[in-house]
């Protein structure tokens, strides 16, 4: 099914709401068996190429007339032959009717929340660790 999808976290870290809204993705949503736990992937528009990293070990956290929302642990893919990637926990919340949403950002609007994104990071960063400064 066609949904537009909202990272909630980068890196398994929490993302302010301004954040999450700034970075739609949009694509074909699957979820699917494999084995003993469940996969989400969001595919483009051939079909078979991810949008964003797949979702390993998928919960449904909650359903309700805006959307749902999935919990699981984002893995990116491989860079060589052996091994896996990096896997941070992730969380998605797919909006399923997608009428009347805004589809175009504006990439001033969006270079301001990655700066005070960032500001942000460096205040916490300091603040952990005072004694270092």
């Amino acid at each position: 099914m066609f949904a537009i999808v909202y990272r909630c976290r980068r890196e398994g870290q929490l993302l302010h709401r301004d954040d999450i809204e700034a970075e739609p993705v949009h694509g074909e949503l699957q979820v699917y068996r494999k084995g003993m736990k469940r996969v989400a992937v969001l595919l483009g528009r051939d079909g078979e190429s991810y949008v964003i990293p797949l979702l390993d070990k998928v919960k449904l956290l909650a359903v309700n007339e805006r959307g749902m929302l999935l919990t699981g642990i984002e893995v990116y893919p491989t860079r060589g032959a052996k091994g896996t990637g990096p896997m941070f926990a992730q969380t998605w919340w797919c909006d399923l009717s997608p009428k009347g949403r805004p589809t175009i950002a504006d990439p001033a609007e969006a270079r301001r929340r990655e700066r005070e994104r960032q500001a942000r990071d460096v205040g916490t960063s300091l603040l952990r660790r005072p004694a270092r400064r």
